[in-house]
């Protein structure tokens, strides 16, 4: 029953695809993509990598992160992500999972997010971006990161790993 109601609780309908974002994969759920993602955490704040504007939603920030490949787990995905945007080796420091979500655009367009975060162990300005894919990079409390212009649907994903007594609610298409 609980589990039942914190699926309802985190329902979340993300108004730019109109995406829905659920905490079980529903039965006809197929994912195209895994994805695993790293908030990586100093000082009660969390890096932000921004985006170079020709990539796939270009000039937006987000967390470090990118596909699962084949034969790989998601948190050795996330642990080589980290390291190949941000230069930084997480491998040997705790490492938190704090969730996977299954997110809905249409009928065919699924895929899963892998949500893990730790604590940085190493300088928080020794960021070695990799700047094929990103610009530059910020450190921001997760407050603040919610105001900037995130990758579509990491809104809802922050709200879930740092704010959820704060469940949000929004109707598909709506602002």
């Amino acid at each position: 029953m609980k589990k039942l109601l914190l699926s309802t609780i985190f329902l979340f309908l993300a108004t730019q695809l109109s995406a829905v974002i659920y905490l079980e994969p529903r039965p006809q759920f197929k994912p195209r993509v895994e994805i695993s993602a790293v908030y990586i955490e100093h000082n009660n704040n969390i890096l932000l990598l921004h985006r170079q504007n020709n990539k796939f939603q270009g000039n937006k920030w987000g967390i470090p992160g990118g596909k699962v490949e084949k034969n790989e787990t998601p948190l050795q995905a996330a642990i080589r992500e980290v390291k190949e945007e941000t230069g930084y080796d997480i491998s040997k420091q705790p490492i938190e999972d704090v969730g996977t979500v299954y997110i809905e655009y249409s009928e065919t367009d699924h895929f899963i997010y892998h949500m893990f975060r730790t604590q940085l162990s190493d300088n928080p300005e020794a960021v070695k971006i990799n700047f094929k894919e990103h610009k530059g990079f910020t450190w921001v409390t997760p407050a603040e990161g919610l105001k900037m212009d995130l990758l579509q649907d990491e809104d809802p994903c922050f709200r879930l790993v740092y704010f959820p007594e704060k469940p949000i609610y929004t109707s598909c298409g709506s602002n």
